[in-house]
């Protein structure tokens, strides 16, 4: 029972401290950096629920050190204060309540690495309470100050003021630095702000006016100490061209009277001087530049324009040609007629144009030069060389084809002589009139040498409409309300055509709108919200005569996004400990949903998509961030690419190193358990999905019989018994070590990202407990494994030779161990495994491999392949010579037994071919002469079997001779004898035509008979030579 109660003792005494510990806390960064000379201020709060201290504003600050508390700031005993710290430390924004905050200032190089902590109220709040030397922050003094921020917002223009800010990170608020910009400036303002991390921010923002397409802006600052730094940054602008303008815009020209028309381009940079030129070239212009402002600069180019009758109804243009590009402006002109001596003018079209069956005006107007006459009769006459045939007059009947068809239009007291034409006929095409507005009758002023087809106005009627034009005011983007207008021109108000615009809801209202001369626009608009599936819009036009046409305007939609967001961006964070950081993005259309991307490699991400409203989606990308050492101030970037763009968002890391606690305390410390010694490192390094075993080993005689890994915080991460394990961690530990050898190593198989720790063993023999000091060990995560290193190659090396090359790579996963594969075949490999370090294995791979022909650089790459398969690659380059040498040395061996076989082949074949040719050349030819050299035979002839046609062969033997009996020396008729030796004959005399004609008497027995044969022409045949001279015939019966 007794042990029972002491159990339930130590229960309450740990529940107390702990609940105790968490009733207080203190917030301050672990790390702060603090420029020499100048000021550190220490941002520090601190909050609790349970047990409030006395004297809330009487804070202490401590040097960290093993034993003792040197003292850093304390207001009550300042002498006492450690020398490296005294008198240059206070309290910093004590008004302010639950603040600890400290100021040094100035900073010095003895406080580099310095490690101190807060203490509230020591007096009367003890280590029970709050252990506050658990929270510290170290001192990092730097002697060069950080060079300042430019950063650029608005439209980047030349002659547009943009607004700068030139910002700088530092750890003195109380005395911030002065910030300084090098060009002039607009309305300055600072900014001070403070920064999770502990450190301040001052910001200089101001206006500034862009001057010239590529400028510098320097950026200086002056810290407290009186240190210095200054950045500068390219201002890149854009040189922008204002639109033309002619002036003046008169409203009429009189024809034949010269003017004067300006035309002004108006541009930014010096550089983009443009070239003006009008459309009337033969006219005199001339051009001036000049700077007017700032950024302002203008080229005005002043023409001499004199109008002719037939300039009515076009356009004046000035074009400007600059290093950009082209633009240009008109202006229309109406000129005036001058009606010679008469002392009137009058303006009309010189053409126009109208729809059969239509109607169509043709504007008109007059002056006189003097006071107008009162009643004054407007006439209209059909252009012909030597009638006035009249077209509308009030006193006279109209000619036939225009009768009942015309009237006028207007008051002729306000000078208005325009005239209308109703039902328009192919008739009327192409016929040519014009006003008379004089009190004299037009005949008494028309002579033979004056004509009036330069004032006249063409008549042009058209049976064909034109199809309708379709616009819409701004690209379609879905969501957004856009305006689509369709619109036609007309000559006839009275009678417009009927326009519809099909595909979007709302009625047609139609607008008109008079162009030009006598040319009227019939509009119709719509607004609408675009929607994904909208595709085109169409148009019709009808007009009275019966004419449709139609038009259709593809919209091509697009689909808005709007800027990526990071929740949450990391802040600070602790090497190896996993963050969750969330992007997400807003968009229209299903069909473009987009690809989140980051810029780390090897971290686990997850995205989804879900819809918001009509036609607008979100899409989220959560990734799994595990930051290392070497990840300090590098961005974190999220990238959202789309059909059409992509957009990204960036957050600058600040990964700080994992330092081991002060004291390391374990939950069950204080149960009453035994205390041994264990060695286990307090960090270790792993590779996430991978495994790895974390060495553990302890001295002690003690045979347990149990060991258990838990987690610091709670939790049983290995046991024996699967039930006593979390979830998180079943079937995927186990203990690797012997106990009773003192090994207590244990493997965590597919490791996750959160998996860090810190996590402790302890152990049990039968009802026992054991305790081990230094035994908690905190997991330093990786996410990507480490690039293989590879031995130096030489850097030129011969194709055909034999290289031997090493990759080794470092893990912590000796169960599992990297897999090496390689590019190239090799001849010989070994894997070789080594620990160097307490757990951190080693493996190397090398191999023996011959290098390839092909000049030129090759690479050679070796992969390592982890448990669960991450890779990680390295590569070095090969520069490759000698491949020739090393593909003739490589055919030798083939090439060479190949020549002789075919040499010996050629030779046997050639001996046997000279055995054969000797052998026809000297068969028996006795019975026929040579044949008569009547023809000169060629050596094919001579050397060939066959005879020519005109030759006689010779007889074909009875019985072909063996072998044997060629080289006897018995006569094909059975003779036995000898022969007359003769000389032999050289190689030429075998081939000439000139043969010896000699007598070749022959003398043998023959079986039953005799013969003799005297003057027989007969040819010797070739045998072997007798050793004597004469043979002994052979012995032999005569046949019966």
């Amino acid at each position: 029972m007794s042990g029972f109660n002491h159990f339930l003792l130590s229960l309450c005494i740990i529940g107390c401290i702990f609940c105790s510990s968490r009733a207080w806390h203190v917030r301050m960064p672990s790390n702060i950096k603090g420029l020499l000379g100048s000021c550190l201020v220490i941002p520090c709060s601190f909050d609790y629920h349970r047990w409030p201290p006395r004297r809330p504003d009487h804070v202490v600050w401590y040097q960290h050190v093993s034993h003792g508390y040197p003292l850093v700031y304390d207001k009550d005993h300042p002498g006492n204060v450690i020398d490296i710290f005294k008198g240059k430390t206070k309290r910093y924004g004590f008004t302010q309540s639950k603040t600890c905050s400290l100021k040094i200032d100035p900073v010095m190089l003895s406080h580099h690495r310095q490690k101190i902590y807060p203490w509230v109220d020591p007096d009367n709040v003890g280590r029970s309470t709050y252990r506050f030397f658990d929270t510290t922050v170290t001192i990092e003094v730097v002697e060069t100050a950080e060079k300042p921020e430019i950063m650029f917002h608005g439209d980047m223009k030349v002659g547009q003021y943009v607004q700068v800010e030139c910002s700088v990170y530092h750890t003195c608020p109380s005395n911030p630095p002065t910030l300084m910009l090098s060009s002039q400036t607009q309305s300055k303002e600072i900014i001070h702000t403070n920064t999770p991390d502990g450190t301040s921010r001052t910001t200089l923002k101001s206006k500034l006016l862009i001057e010239k397409d590529s400028q510098t802006v320097e950026c200086s600052v002056k810290h407290h100490s009186g240190q210095r730094a200054s950045t500068s940054k390219i201002l890149n602008a854009k040189c922008s061209f204002s639109s033309l303008t002619i002036t003046p815009t008169p409203p009429e020209y009189l024809e034949g009277h010269a003017s004067k028309v300006t035309c002004t381009a108006s541009y930014t940079c010096p550089q983009d001087v443009p070239v003006l030129t009008w459309n009337y070239k033969s006219m005199p212009a001339s051009s001036d530049t000049k700077n007017s402002a700032a950024a302002q600069w203008s080229t005005v180019s002043t023409l001499t324009f004199t109008p002719s009758a037939n300039d009515h109804g076009g356009s004046l243009t000035c074009y400007a040609i600059f290093s950009g590009g082209r633009t240009q402006v008109s202006i229309p002109l109406r000129i005036k007629r001058n009606m010679l001596s008469r002392g009137w003018s009058f303006t009309t079209p010189g053409s126009i144009t109208g729809m059969r069956g239509s109607c169509i005006i043709i504007p008109c107007s007059f002056t006189y030069s003097n006071s107008q006459p009162a009643d004054l009769p407007v006439i209209w006459y059909l252009y012909q060389n030597k009638r006035y045939l009249p077209v509308f007059a009030q006193t006279e009947s109209s000619f036939s084809r225009f009768k009942g068809r015309t009237s006028l239009v207007g008051s002729v007291r306000d000078g208005n002589c325009s005239l209308k034409i109703e039902r328009l006929e192919m008739s009327h095409n192409q016929n040519r009139i014009f006003p008379w507005v004089d009190k004299n009758p037009i005949a008494s002023y028309h002579t033979a040498d004056q004509s009036f087809s330069e004032m006249t106005t063409e008549l042009i009627v058209s049976d064909q409409a034109l199809a309708p034009h379709l616009s819409i005011n701004a690209i379609p983007r879905v969501g957004e309300q856009n305006k689509v207008s369709c619109s036609v021109r007309h000559t006839c108000l009275s009678a417009p055509p009927t326009l519809t615009l099909n595909g979007k809801d709302g009625a047609d209202v139609p607008v008109d709108t008079l162009t030009s001369d006598g040319i009227w626009q019939r509009t119709v608009e719509k607004t609408w919200t675009v929607q994904e599936a909208d595709v085109s819009v169409n148009c019709a036009v009808r007009f009275h005569g019966g004419q449709t046409a139609t038009n259709e305007l593809r919209l091509n939609v697009e689909c808005p996004y709007k800027e990526i967001t990071m929740d949450e961006p990391p802040a600070e964070t602790i090497e190896g400990v996993a963050k969750t950081v969330i992007c997400s993005v807003t968009y229209t259309c299903k069909k473009n949903k987009p690809t989140i991307t980051w810029n780390f490699e090897d971290m686990w991400s997850t995205s989804y998509t879900k819809p918001l409203l009509s036609n607008t989606y979100m899409t989220v990308s959560n990734l799994t961030f595990i930051g290392s050492l070497t990840d300090d101030g590098k961005p974190l970037t999220c990238t959202a690419r789309f059909l059409t763009g992509e957009t990204s968002k960036s957050a600058t890391l600040h990964i700080k190193k994992y330092d081991k606690p002060v004291e390391e305390r374990d939950l069950h410390e204080n149960d009453g358990t035994r205390v041994l010694a264990a060695d286990v490192p307090f960090r270790y390094n792993a590779l996430t999905r991978s495994c790895v075993v974390i060495p553990c080993s302890f001295q002690g005689d003690e045979l347990l019989t149990r060991g258990i890994w838990s987690k610091k915080t709670g939790g049983v991460v290995f046991h024996n018994g699967r039930s006593h394990v979390l979830d998180h961690f079943k079937d995927r530990t186990r203990l690797l070590g012997n106990l009773n050898e003192g090994n207590c190593s244990l493997e965590i198989d597919d490791i996750k990202p959160f998996d860090n720790g810190p996590f402790c063993f302890h152990a049990e023999k039968e009802n026992e407990k054991y305790r081990f000091n230094n035994s908690c060990v905190f997991i330093v995560m990786k996410a990507s494994p480490e690039k293989p290193v590879m031995t130096p190659v030489p850097a030129e090396v011969d194709a055909g030779s034999t290289i031997s090359v090493s990759c080794s790579v470092s893990h912590t996963c000796p169960s599992h161990p990297p897999v090496f594969a390689w590019s190239v075949s090799n001849l010989t490999s070994e894997d070789t495994h080594t620990l160097t370090t307490q757990g951190v294995w080693k493996v190397t791979s090398t191999i023996t491999f011959l290098v390839e022909g092909g000049d030129g650089v090759k690479s050679l790459t070796c992969t390592a392949t982890f448990w669960r398969g991450k890779q990680q690659a390295s590569t070095v380059k090969l520069n490759v010579k000698g491949s020739l040498m090393y593909q003739f040395r490589g055919s030798l061996p083939v090439s060479i037994p190949v020549s002789a076989v075919v040499l010996i082949i050629i030779i046997l074949a050639s001996v046997f071919g000279v055995f054969i040719w000797r052998k026809r050349k000297h068969t028996d030819d006795s019975l026929k002469p040579p044949p008569r050299p009547e023809k000169r035979r060629s050596l094919w002839d001579r050397l060939s079997r066959r005879y020519p046609e005109d030759r006689e062969r010779p007889p074909r033997p009875e019985k072909r001779r063996s072998i044997w009996s060629r080289f006897s020396s018995r006569t094909e008729d059975g003779r036995v004898g000898w022969h007359e030796r003769k000389p032999r004959k050289s190689f030429w005399d075998r081939f000439s035509r000139h043969q010896d004609n000699t007598v070749d008497l022959n003398v043998g027995y023959v079986n039953n008979s005799t013969a003799v044969n005297c003057g027989t022409h007969i040819s010797k045949q070739r045998f072997p030579s007798p050793k004597g001279n004469r043979r002994p015939p052979h012995s032999g019966r005569p046949e019966v």
